[in-house]
Order: C-alpha cells, then sequence, then structure tokens
C-alpha cells in the first residue's frame, strides 16, 4: 500500500493531540481460512506535549531563542568595542617594542580598559624620554670627548719629534690608543646622531644608485671584488646622509670578515605589492652563528666574545646601520646564505 504520512489531531480536551499513524493490518477469516490485508490507522496519545519524544519543547525553546537573541543586541556592542580596544592595544604595545615610543592608542573609554590604555601610553611617554635622555647624553658625552682627543693628538706629534728614537714606540702605541679611542668616540657620536635624527630630519626621494656608488668608493679595498646591480634612477624614501651611512657599514663589515672569500654583490630588489626597495648586500665569507643573527644589530655586540677593537671592530657597525635605517623609517634583517655567506637587507619605502 502506498506510503502516508503522520496525521496530528488536537482536540480542546485532553488528551489535547492525537497522532495517527497509517499502518497495514494482516487478517484471517477461520471459517475459509482466507487471509488479506486492510488499511489501518494506529493511534497515538502523547503522556505530555511537553515532555514527549516525539515533540521537542517549542515554546520553551521559542523563550530560550529569544532570551539568546537579546543577550547578543545588549551584548554584541560592547564585545566589539572589547575587541576593537584590545587589538588597538596589541598593535600598540608592538610598535612600543620596536621603539616607536610616539605610539597614541587614541581609545576613550572610562571602564578598566579606558585605564589600561592611558597607562600604557603614559609608559611609553616615559619611555621615550628616557631613551632619549640616555641617547642625547651618549652623543653630548661623545661630543664633549672630541676635543680633549684633538689636544691630545696636538700634544703627541709635538712629542713624537722631540723624544728620541728609542722612546718613539711608546709614542706609537700611545698614538694608537688615542686613535682608537678617537674612532670609538666618531662611532658612538654616529649612533646617538642618527638615533636621535629620525625625530628632526624628514625623509626625502633619494637615489639608491649614488648612496651605494659613494659607499663602494670609500669602503671598497685593493683586492677586494665588489660588484654593484643597482639600477639607475631607482628612488626611496629616506635620509641621504642615513642611506649612505648604513650601506657603508654594513659593506664595510662585509670587506673585513668576507673580502677574500669573493666578490660582495650589492644588489636591489623592488617589491612593487608592498610598495618597499631591499638594498642587499651579500658576501661568500663564513657567516655567524644562527643564534646571533638576531642580536647582530644590538650595540657593542661582537660575534666573537674574544675579539678586541683591533680584530672585531667597536660592534657599533650595524647597531648604527639599524639607526641610519630606521631613521628613514625603514627596517634590516640579517640571514646566513647557503652555503656559506652573509645577506644583510636593508628595506626603505618607495616614493
Amino acid at each position: 500500500m502506498p506510503q502516508t504520512p503522520p496525521i496530528v489531531i488536537r482536540a480542546a480536551q485532553a488528551p489535547h493531540t492525537w497522532i495517527g499513524l497509517r499502518m497495514p493490518i494482516r487478517f484471517a477469516d477461520a471459517t475459509n481460512g482466507a487471509s488479506g490485508i486492510l488499511p489501518g490507522t494506529l493511534l497515538v496519545v502523547p503522556h505530555s506535549l511537553i515532555g514527549s519524544a516525539l515533540f521537542p519543547p517549542i515554546r520553551w525553546l521559542a523563550w530560550a531563542l529569544l532570551a539568546l537573541g537579546v543577550t547578543l543586541i545588549c551584548w554584541l556592542p560592547l564585545l566589539r568595542g572589547l575587541t576593537r580596544s584590545l587589538v588597538r592595544m596589541e598593535q600598540a604595545t608592538g610598535r612600543i617594542a620596536e621603539g616607536r615610543f610616539d605610539t597614541k592608542l587614541a581609545i576613550d573609554r572610562h571602564d578598566e580598559v579606558g585605564r589600561l590604555a592611558a597607562s600604557i601610553e603614559q609608559m611609553a611617554g616615559r619611555l621615550d624620554v628616557l631613551v632619549s635622555g640616555q641617547k642625547r647624553f651618549l652623543g653630548d658625552s661623545a661630543h664633549e670627548l672630541r676635543s680633549p682627543l684633538g689636544r691630545m693628538r696636538v700634544a703627541l706629534e709635538i712629542l713624537e719629534q722631540r723624544v728620541g728614537d728609542e722612546d718613539r714606540s711608546y709614542v706609537a702605541d700611545l698614538q694608537e690608543d688615542v686613535e682608537e679611542l678617537a674612532s670609538l668616540t666618531d662611532n658612538l657620536l654616529e649612533f646617538a646622531r642618527f638615533d636621535l635624527g629620525a625625530r628632526t630630519a624628514p625623509a626625502v626621494e633619494t637615489d639608491v644608485a649614488e648612496a651605494v656608488r659613494r659607499a663602494v668608493r670609500r669602503e671598497s679595498l685593493v683586492g677586494v671584488d665588489v660588484e654593484i646591480a643597482v639600477p639607475e634612477g631607482l628612488k626611496v624614501m629616506a635620509q641621504p646622509d642615513a642611506l649612505f651611512r648604513a650601506v657603508a657599514n654594513v659593506l664595510r663589515n662585509a670587506v673585513r670578515y668576507a673580502g677574500a672569500s669573493g666578490p660582495i654583490l650589492v644588489h636591489t630588489h623592488a617589491n612593487d605589492s608592498a610598495g618597499t626597495v631591499d638594498v642587499v648586500v651579500s658576501d661568500r665569507g663564513p657567516g655567524v652563528p644562527p643564534d646571533a643573527l638576531d642580536r647582530l644589530c644590538e650595540p657593542f655586540f661582537r660575534v666573537d666574545a674574544a675579539r678586541n677593537r683591533k680584530t672585531g671592530g667597536t660592534g657599533l657597525g650595524l647597531a648604527i646601520t639599524k639607526s641610519a635605517v630606521e631613521a628613514s623609517g625603514g627596517r634590516i634583517t640579517c640571514r646566513n646564505r647557503v652555503p656559506t655567506g652573509l645577506e644583510v637587507r636593508l628595506t626603505l619605502s618607495r616614493p
């Protein structure tokens, strides 16, 4: 027999709900032994509509959905505002960790989240004062040291002319120490100047090829092969002197530690989608230990702790580079090449 859907009958008196299920009924006639199938209906009366397994609690479900909807309507704006504030604070703390202490959150709230945002801004302002004061003190101290060092140089030159041959070696050692101190003072002054210059000198359109050629002329040595692959007319937003110093310092390190290992390549890579240009200096030297890559740009950091100023410099070269690049709104990254070598990448914005 054909399949038919169940029938639901609602009555005014109890039982209020009747469910009819169509089903075939087999029968047998005892008189003549005949049998057959007749259409029949099975009537089911649920004990309670709410507690019935066949019917969900419709009214309760409706009230639950209504309460959930009202809760969402009331709490959704609050949750969205709280989420936006937390995202802003996360982004702000990230910028503060990068040294951008002028970060503002612009969160106008009068609850605990608003007080936390105000505390973050206050902390950033305090850090700005402390770090700026430290850098200014460093620069002023280095500047003040240049005058007595200059007088010491003049005095040593006069002394060299008056001492005998047996004492000239002592004067030469003293002159070497004074020159090392003067070099350290100049590096400290340059480091502080670029760190503070980011707040005063604006970035302008700067020709990359010209800055690279100046750096190569200054830092290349006889017998060291430096290859340049920079297109003419390529511009970036930078402080011209800062870009020149940054490339020169990276190139100086490459010449010092990898100049005899093969050609040093200075090339650029334009990222049109990000609107940036990478100035890359790569060499074929020994590279650095992987755990030292993140510390290469820290002031006074040397890969080998046993190095001194004669074998490892002052440890300020890449720190000055980092300050110079950040003064132009860029960033610096270092990585080891495969199989050997070091790559330093300066990323700057395009005009």
